[in-house]
């Protein structure tokens, strides 16, 4: 099984950062505060794939991962047009969307 490098060196497309001071934040409510965001940007975003680092987890589970590259599930969402990303608390939570607009630079 091949290691993927670090989500803190991860080229994310379209990243922008959302934090949230809530005590006791779980995923649903991460996920509601990403979709809200993305839904600035467009009325109808498509949520690809998704990390989940206090339960370490991600969707999809199974994708393409070379060694040293990014993690399979970041591989499935940019192969599959991902362009907005939502970074909750410094990567507690990761939101990859296919959107027609991306984040304004």
């Amino acid at each position: 099984m091949a290691t993927g490098k670090p989500i803190e060196e991860v080229d994310f497309p379209g990243e922008t950062f959302e934090s949230i001071d809530e005590k006791g934040l779980d995923f649903e409510a991460a996920r509601e505060a990403a979709l809200h965001r993305v839904r600035t940007y467009d009325s109808d975003p498509m949520l690809l794939a998704w990390y989940d680092r206090k339960r370490g987890k991600a969707s999809p589970e199974e994708s393409c991962e070379e060694e040293g590259g990014d993690p399979g599930w970041v591989n499935y969402a940019k192969s599959h047009g991902g362009n907005l990303t939502v970074n909750v608390n410094h990567g507690e939570y990761i939101f990859m969307f296919k959107s027609e607009h991306p984040f304004p630079s």
